[in-house]
């Protein structure tokens, strides 16, 4: 999957986790997923367990560090590190 794609993908994710219509379009590369998008701790479990099935990556939570999360292109550069499913 390209990252551009991958870019897409978690917007449209954070979109389904908020329940807000048109907020992948609104969103920035940039965007701050915990600032900006104002996730909160139940939404982020949901979100990170989407990443997995949709992105179809699975997830080292050791690795990953909150900075991450400051960025939607910082989080897809280190999910595109991670390893594949199927």
């Amino acid at each position: 999957m390209l990252r551009i794609d991958m870019i897409g993908e978690i917007k449209c994710i954070l979109e389904d986790v908020k329940g807000i219509p048109g907020l992948a379009q609104q969103l920035s590369d940039s965007a701050d997923i915990v600032d900006e998008v104002g996730i909160d701790s139940l939404e982020m479990l949901q979100f990170m367990l989407e990443i997995e099935s949709r992105l179809r990556v699975q997830v080292d939570f050791d690795a990953m560090e909150f900075s991450y999360l400051k960025s939607i292109k910082k989080l897809s550069e280190f999910l595109a590190t991670m390893k594949r499913e199927g």
